[in-house]
């Protein structure tokens, strides 16, 4: 198959393994969007969940955070205060490459439910849960570093040759702001398919000219890249959205992600729609958004 990743329908992803879906990510020309969405909390909406949010406004690929999979409740705002959806549930009304946050945390950090960190058990149930791919980073104050993030993509590795590993940090994560890029090969022998590292404007010190360095390097080990918007700047202006997606894409981005830091647990959706457009134009932003095939 030799799809774009945005032209993808349902049943593509369904019948796809996971180099077609590396590669219909590569030939999109740095035009993926990935939308991240708190699914622990109530979405800003009646009758639709955060992801449905999220693929009616252009997400290619929805990163579901907080997700327990040990328990996994996705909260969705209906008269029945404990109504929820599945991941199956999800996948059907999206249509779209689904997955979550798994955290390799150290051991000194006691306060997160264990379906929310990175063991052998979750890895597993992540891919009995069919979700499309696992993101291997850290939420703030995690103390989550680049090493135990390379541990992690190993043990996820030696779990599933299948599944699709995105591993990296978008900021600080309670350890502060970490640009090694001497790291990047190992995350690549380890076994991941996608490194990402900070978006330009977002932390500390990331210019446009360190985020074509960090793609370059990235590109040069084999694996695809991704530039993240988590500093709840995903909250910000239209304008200062539409700035970090024009030097993301310079910056050889394969992955534009938008992180969950507006209302409930999700971007506003017009910042949502605004990064669609700039990275990939009118015409594939409103296919993507219409095909929910």
């Amino acid at each position: 198959m030799k799809k774009r990743i945005f032209d993808y329908t349902a049943a593509d992803l369904a019948n796809a393994n996971r180099a077609e879906i590396v590669d219909s990510i590569r030939r999109s020309e740095g035009r993926t969007l990935m939308v991240e969405n708190v699914v622990a909390i109530t979405p800003p909406l009646d009758v639709v969940s955060g992801a449905e949010i999220a693929a009616a406004f252009g997400a290619d690929m929805i990163t579901l955070n907080c997700l327990d999979v040990m328990n996994p409740e996705i909260k969705v705002l209906l008269d029945d205060p404990e109504a929820q959806m599945s991941i199956a549930d999800i996948k059907a009304a999206t249509g779209r490459m689904i997955g979550c946050n798994l955290e390799p945390v150290p051991a000194d950090v006691k306060d997160l439910c264990v379906g929310r960190t990175v063991t052998r058990e979750t890895v597993q149930r992540a891919i009995d849960l069919g979700l499309d791919y696992i993101m291997l980073t850290g939420n703030p104050g995690n103390c989550v570093t680049q090493e135990t993030i390379l541990d992690a993509i190993r043990l996820a590795r030696s779990v599933s040759n299948e599944i699709i590993i995105i591993a990296g940090k978008m900021h600080g994560g309670g350890v502060g702001n970490d640009y090694n890029l001497a790291i990047v090969p190992e995350f690549a022998q380890a076994g991941a398919d996608i490194m990402m590292f900070p978006a330009p404007y977002t932390t500390p010190g990331v210019t446009p000219d360190m985020a074509c360095e960090m793609m370059h390097s990235v590109h040069q080990a084999g694996m695809l890249g991704m530039l993240a918007i988590g500093t709840s700047q995903e909250g910000a202006t239209e304008s200062y959205i539409e700035q970090v997606g024009i030097a993301c894409k310079a910056a050889g981005a394969d992955i534009v992600h938008i992180g969950d830091g507006g209302y409930a647990g999700i971007a506003p959706p017009e910042n949502i729609m605004r990064l669609g457009l700039t990275i990939r134009g009118r015409r594939h932003q409103y296919k993507r958004m219409a095909n929910r095939r």
